[in-house]
């Protein structure tokens, strides 16, 4: 009797236990700290130490991503981070430069979430196979929303506000139109995160009419390709488009 009693409590903890480690696998999981916020926060702390003086020029990026042994492209992206909360200046052709009345803020970076860079790898890869979707799952209903969003991006060329928008609604439009409706909702995730401090502080430096024209160019690439059922065509454009981006953001500060 002590012997089946004893058993019972004992499978008793063993459920109890397994139902605390389901709870606790179910708890919400931390944000991963970013690269760039990382960064962003030592050279914060090197400014308030002194090691980096109000007026002084900072390290190259080239420099400061040896020393901290991290990619250039999150070097970028801390960078804009310290300049959103003013501990920083860039100027175009010159440097970057600690602010004279930097402090550390109580919330380092506003967003807390993926740097631009980080955004723009993933739509990379992820809206580079929806174009080729899209080119196999398109209709003509799809095709005519499409077209209308290329066409106000031509209308809305000089009006870089509305111009975004149009951007934005092509992508999704395209997204829609492979026929996939987790794969809409993940783009316009992405888009909707593209409007964060830091990508509109990156965008400043480096946005201009050109960017925009280039980019026109590239999305009547994509809708050729959707247009002629051409999946190949459609990836490949679309991953030509996003990389230009990408490489236009690493080029000298403007």
């Amino acid at each position: 009797m002590a012997d089946r009693q004893t058993r019972s409590a004992a499978a008793k903890l063993d459920e109890s236990s397994k139902k605390a480690a389901r709870s606790e696998s179910l708890e919400t999981v931390a944000a991963p700290e970013r690269s760039y916020q990382r960064l962003a926060e030592q050279i914060a702390d090197l400014i308030l130490d002194g090691e980096f003086k109000a007026g002084e020029r900072l390290p190259s990026e080239r420099s400061l991503a040896d020393r901290f042994d991290i990619s250039r492209t999150s070097v970028r992206e801390a960078i804009i981070a310290l300049e959103v909360q003013g501990l920083v200046e860039v100027r175009g052709g010159s440097g970057i430069y600690v602010c004279d009345a930097a402090t550390k803020p109580v919330s380092f970076v506003p967003d807390g979430g993926a740097g631009p860079f980080e955004l723009l790898r993933a739509r990379w890869v992820i809206e580079s196979e929806v174009a080729a979707l899209a080119a196999q799952n398109r209709t003509d209903a799809d095709i005519d929303k499409i077209y209308a969003q290329l066409a106000a991006m031509g209308r809305n060329f000089q009006a870089k506000v509305a111009n975004e928008n149009d951007d934005r609604m092509f992508h999704v439009r395209l997204a829609e139109a492979s026929g996939n409706s987790v794969m809409a909702q993940v783009v316009t995730a992405m888009w909707d995160q593209l409007r964060g401090v830091l990508w509109k502080k990156l965008e400043e430096h480096f946005h201009d009419p050109q960017l925009r024209e280039a980019s026109l160019e590239e999305h009547q690439k994509i809708f050729d390709a959707l247009v002629a059922r051409d999946p190949v065509a459609a990836r490949d454009a679309m991953r030509a488009h996003l990389e230009r981006i990408m490489n236009e953001f690493k080029k000298a500060w403007r």
